[in-house]
């Protein structure tokens, strides 16, 4: 069987990648201090903060690219759906400046740069907010990459907000090039339902890739178990307890929104919030069993080094065991007796050496019997 490549099977690589998890794990501390409403991104990534405009209706679709803030105002209008894209929080003036355009609250600014913000949904007076987790798979490096994502839904107007550039959503926009699909025939909380539908459904991805490697990974450790598989584990562990991190406040985000019926559920559809519910709840179930799979794998590494130090052992006692008669043997006749009457045997020697010969095949042949060997 071919040998799963993994990155971080050494320790050097096992520390970085364990660095890297704990990043997404623990607490911002860039907001220790810092009163309420101050916008202070907290993520690593650098790239510059760009802005795109779709803006269409039933006959005909406009992309503005490379956009800024003050020709933005300009374009917008209230007859057609403006889904203003945003990607990258390196320029934090161009997030207050749309703030300032859109009257959005410092606080939901606050909340969309900071990256470690759990996944929810809020229901303001004049704007819906929705943050969630995208979800990402680098197979070079068999890790997951999060993406921290927001929508403001107001209006006609759909602002979302991405940390980095993803291509995720490339075919949202190929279907808002046709003009009789239904995104372009229906309102802009459908517009935001499937752009959240769509990240749902790229977690089954990242489920599917995270399944069959573990699979893959399990064989491996019953066939060819290995001390660095510890670290394998350990960081497959950390990157379920991220995914669980990022998966489980949006479920619960989306249950309480059912029950409260929120204005965008009422807007969207009952029914497609439904499926959305359905959709993470069968994602949530199946985190659960990674998690099983994963305490297997740590109990079968466990059980395959109890195993290889049995199998040495067994090897060591099978040796001593043959060992023992001859010995015993050998022992008799390296007493320093005057009268042995087999020391003055002209062939003692010879005889001496076939019978611990003989003793060594009977036992080998008793322990074969014994299904020992």
């Amino acid at each position: 069987m071919k040998k799963i490549k993994i990155p971080f099977l050494s320790p050097k690589d096992f520390i970085q990648s364990t660095r890297s998890l704990m990043q997404h794990l623990k607490p911002s501390v860039h907001k220790v201090g810092a009163s309420p409403g101050t916008l202070t991104y907290t993520g690593a990534a650098t790239g510059p903060t760009k802005i795109r405009l779709f803006q269409y209706d039933k006959n005909e679709i406009v992309i503005h690219d490379n956009e800024d803030v003050k020709s933005l105002h300009g374009k917008l209008s209230e007859n057609k759906i403006n889904w203003v894209d945003v990607v990258g929080f390196g320029n934090v003036d161009t997030i207050r400046e749309l703030g300032e355009l859109f009257q959005i609250d410092q606080l939901t600014l606050e909340d969309l740069l900071n990256t470690g913000q759990l996944p929810k949904i809020e229901d303001r007076e004049d704007y819906q907010y929705i943050t969630l987790k995208l979800v990402n798979v680098i197979k070079e490096e068999n890790m997951f990459d999060f993406t921290h994502y927001s929508l403001i839904i107001k209006g006609s107007t759909l602002i979302t907000f991405s940390e980095k550039p993803n291509t995720v959503f490339s075919f949202i926009e190929e279907r808002l090039q046709n003009n009789i699909s239904a995104l372009r025939n229906s309102s802009t909380n459908y517009l935001a339902y499937r752009i959240i539908d769509t990240i749902v459904d790229h977690y089954y991805l990242d489920l599917d890739w995270f399944t069959n490697i573990l699979s893959d990974l399990e064989v491996e450790m019953v066939e060819n178990p290995s001390k660095t598989h510890i670290h394998v584990i350990l960081t497959f562990k950390k990157q379920w307890l991220v995914l669980r991190k990022a998966i489980y406040p949006f479920r619960e985000s989306i249950r309480k929104m059912a029950r409260l019926e929120s204005g965008f559920m009422s807007s969207a559809g009952k029914y497609y919030i439904q499926d959305l519910n359905d959709h993470l709840q069968s994602i949530s179930e199946t985190i659960e069993i990674l998690r099983e799979t994963l305490n297997n794998l740590m109990d079968l590494y466990s059980s395959s080094l109890s195993n290889k130090m049995n199998e040495v052992m067994k090897t060591l006692t099978i040796v001593s065991t043959i060992f023992i008669p001859l010995t015993f043997i050998a022992g008799i006749y390296g007493m320093n007796f005057q009268y042995m009457p087999e020391l003055t045997w002209k062939n003692g020697y010879f005889f001496t050496m076939g019978l611990m010969g003989v003793v060594s095949v009977i036992m080998i042949i008793f322990m074969k019997r014994q299904k020992w060997l």
